[in-house]
């Protein structure tokens, strides 16, 4: 092989490994720009009674010095900000949210059952405050209703109204319902302007009538 060729032969090995240089050094660097940062590590502060506060990427857990949740402020599993507080023996007492179309605040008991609850309504804005029974049936509710009136509702176990108060600029008026829905007992301003109470069959025809 000539000095000219032998020459020539070098100098392309040294512009491959170059070559090969920028390339690995390209793909390290992407790969570094890429790579998901490590999670970070909670910082946990303690108090000398054994208490804890503990802070995270998704929020701040408070415990006591038995190590029981007290208190929680942060993102909860779907992502909405919220804040829960536990009782000495760890149940939920209290949470508020807020969701995607509205702010609720509820109220637990010892079993962890929601017994009330304030909020928006979603349809309207307006604010409601409900209480339920142990079962989770809604047994009362103070509200504006659609019409923007404030109506105050009652319920059966069942779920089902039994009877509301409500207002307008007239007068007030309470109608109660039987088992099947049907308004059984009327009281309030009439269409004439005049106060008085029915009383209906379960046709819902008046069998009595003051004034």
């Amino acid at each position: 092989m000539s000095e000219s060729a032998l020459t020539e032969r070098i100098a392309r090995l040294e512009r491959t490994a170059r070559r090969d240089r920028i390339l690995a050094l390209g793909a390290l660097a992407l790969a570094l720009a890429t790579a998901q940062a490590p999670a970070a590590t909670p910082l946990v502060v303690r108090d000398a009674g054994g208490g804890t506060a503990t802070l995270s990427a998704t929020g701040l857990a408070v415990r006591d010095g038995a190590r029981t949740l007290r208190n929680v402020i942060g993102l909860d599993k779907d992502l909405y900000p919220s804040l829960d507080l536990y009782d000495s023996t760890g149940a939920i007492r209290q949470s508020m949210y807020l969701l995607t179309d509205r702010p609720v605040l509820r109220q637990f008991d010892k079993a962890g059952k929601r017994r009330a609850e304030m909020f928006l309504a979603s349809d309207t804005q307006n604010g409601e405050f409900v209480i339920r029974d142990a079962s989770d049936v809604t047994r009362a509710a103070a509200f504006i209703g659609t019409k923007g009136l404030p109506e105050a509702a009652f319920y059966g176990t069942d779920g089902q109204v039994r009877a509301y108060l409500s207002t307008d600029d007239v007068s007030p008026y309470l109608v109660m319902k039987d088992k099947a829905g049907n308004s059984r007992v009327v009281m309030g301003g009439y269409a004439s302007g005049r106060m008085g109470m029915d009383v209906r069959n379960a046709a819902g025809t008046a069998v009595w009538s003051k004034p």
